[in-house]
Parts: structure tokens; sequence; C-alpha cells
């Protein structure tokens, strides 16, 4: 028996399958989101990390539809709750969207709009989602402006984004997305350009509302440090595809593919050697326009082997939810197997 808001690995709220985007540029369709597939759970927070450009965003945007007029969605299924998301009609959709699930935004200052206080952007939301009177939509505003630490609510809630310091502007963002209880918050890199202690702040209270309201989080980032205190699981994503996933140890101390090892390679160590050089990835990323059936990360890759320039590795999976999609990884675990049943 499990105890009243406790999370059973069963209790999935979100499952992508073999989702496939791509943009259309000069009536050629150039492939970005390459049969992406996941699950979240619920009260999970599911980190996506990767290079700018890697795809994080945008599959994440693909989840409630929220992207640029040239983008094709071609394949796969978006089950939120068991419902198809890339089914529903946009009028169905929309009910979903900002109330069951949210998105912080990455840069609060062009998210929140300037003509309009912070007090007014709060109550269009609840207006638009919920049944609550005008009273009480101000009073749910004052109440959500204080959740998210801003002191002296009921004098913010009518100044405008300007008035607003950088991590204040990203508290009234989360106070905006969370404003009808939402079961899913995607929080696209809430953290970039924000000073260490209101990093810390924001993460403290994104920890706080998970344990609280047992929201389901999506925690996009490039800094594998945040997402390590954050994070329960982690995709690693390159070149529109997860190309490693596990829990956060797995991923931070047994490792397997040469992407996941270069990321983590390429963040100083606070604690070892002060003269220790960093070792960042060579290269740089492919040109989606121009990628074949090979391994994205091949030409940048100190293990590349030949086959590795001619086909796209499949997925092995390691156990315990750990899979990783490398040629190198692949021969090693089929050579395991290989040995195991010669032993039996």
């Amino acid at each position: 028996m499990t105890n009243a808001g406790e999370t059973t690995e069963k209790e999935t709220i979100l499952e992508v399958k073999d989702l496939k985007l791509s943009f259309r540029i000069q009536k050629k369709l150039v492939p970005t989101i390459r049969d992406v597939s996941y699950t979240l759970r619920r009260g999970e927070v599911l980190g996506i990390v990767g290079e700018s450009g890697s795809g994080k965003s945008i599959s994440s945007n693909a989840i409630i539809r929220l992207l640029p007029e040239n983008a094709v969605i071609e394949g796969g299924q978006i089950l939120f709750d068991g419902q198809d998301l890339l089914k529903l009609p946009l009028r169905e959709l929309r009910k979903v969207r900002g109330r069951r699930i949210s998105e912080i935004f990455q840069d609060p200052m062009t998210s929140l709009d300037p003509l309009f206080t912070i007090g007014y952007q709060l109550n269009e939301v609840l207006k638009k989602h919920t049944n609550l009177s005008r009273e009480d939509r101000e009073k749910r505003s004052i109440e959500l402006l204080r959740m998210v630490g801003i002191n002296q609510p009921e004098r913010r809630i009518d100044q405008y984004p300007h008035e607003f310091s950088g991590g204040m502007r990203q508290r009234a963002m989360i106070a905006t997305a969370l404003a009808c209880d939402p079961e899913l918050l995607i929080a696209d890199e809430p953290t970039t350009a924000l000073d260490v202690t209101i990093q810390a702040q924001i993460i403290d209270l994104l920890k706080e509302l998970k344990e609280k309201f047992h929201t389901s989080i999506i925690f996009i980032t490039h800094d594998l440090g945040v997402m390590a205190d954050i994070c329960d699981r982690v995709l690693v994503m390159y070149a529109g595809e997860i190309v490693e996933s596990g829990d956060k140890r797995q991923i931070f101390y047994d490792h397997r593919h040469p992407y996941t090892e270069g990321l983590l390679h390429s963040i100083p160590d606070v604690d070892g050697d002060e003269k220790k050089p960093l070792v960042p990835i060579e290269g740089n990323p492919p040109e989606m326009s121009l990628l074949g059936d090979e391994c994205a990360f091949a030409r940048r890759c100190p293990y590349a082997m030949r086959i590795c320039a001619r086909k796209r590795p499949p997925e092995a999976s390691l156990g315990d939810g750990h899979t990783v999609r490398c040629w190198k990884v692949f021969h090693e675990e089929q050579a395991k197997e290989g040995m195991r049943d010669a032993d039996t």
C-alpha cells in the first residue's frame, strides 16, 4: 500500500512515443527531432540536457504544440494522462495548455508583456481557465506572488515587469505558470542569466512546489550542476535525439555515451587542481539538413568506428532504465550477452 500523495512507478502522467518533428525550409523538410521517446511519472523531475540546438526546447514545446509556423510534426504520439495531445483540436488543446500543462519560459523579460502590470497578466490567466470572480482572482494573484517569495505582493501586483529585478520577473513567471495548479510544468532554462544566489532560490522554490503540490516537472538546462541538484532522471540530447537516459546517478557516475562524457569533462573542477585545463568537445554539432543515416556524433567522437559513419546506432538497454545510443556500447553489451550465454 502507498500513502496518499506517494508516487509509484506505474503512475505515468506523460508518455512521448517516437516523436518526429521537422522544419520546412525553402520547400525542404529538415529533420529536427528524431524518434524521441520517454516517460514522465507524477511528482518526478525529468531533466533534459545538451548543447544549444540539440532539440531540448523544441521537443518540449511540441507537447503543447507551441511551435513556429514552419514546424511539422511528422509522427509519434504525446500521451498526457492517456490522451494523445497531437490529435486534439486546437480548441481542446487550449483547455489543457496553461491549465493542466504550463511552461516557464527562458527569458521572462520577453515573455511578460511590458505594457501590462504583473497583476493584469496573472488575472488574464485566471480569467481564461477558472470561474473565479474578479475579487477572488485578485486574491489568488496576491497569494501566488506571496507563494513564490515576492515581498509586499499587494503593492507589487500593480507594478510593471520593468519595475521588477531579473529574479523577481522569473518568480512572477513561475507564479503565472502555477496559477491554475498544473499537473505538468515545463521549465525551459528558468535559471539562465540569473546570478548564483537567485539561481539557488529559484531551484529551491521549484523543489518546494514539487513537494507541496506533487507537480511533475520537465527541467530543460545546459547546466549540469543545476540538473544534478533538482532532477530525478535525465535525458541527454544531441542532434535531435536522446543519446543517453537514466537516473541522475547513472548519468553522473556510470555514463557510457561519449557525448555525456564530453559534457561532464567540460565542467570546471572547483575542488580539484586549479591548473587543470578544461577539456572541450572538439568540433561542432552537425548541420541537420546534411545529416544522413550515420551517428550524428561520429565526427566529434574519440571512439568512432567505421560503422559510426555509415549507420545510426540502435538504442542499447543497460538495465534499470539506463539506455545509450552508441555503437561502441551496443557491441560491448552484445559481447557481455554472448559471454553470459556461453557460461550457461
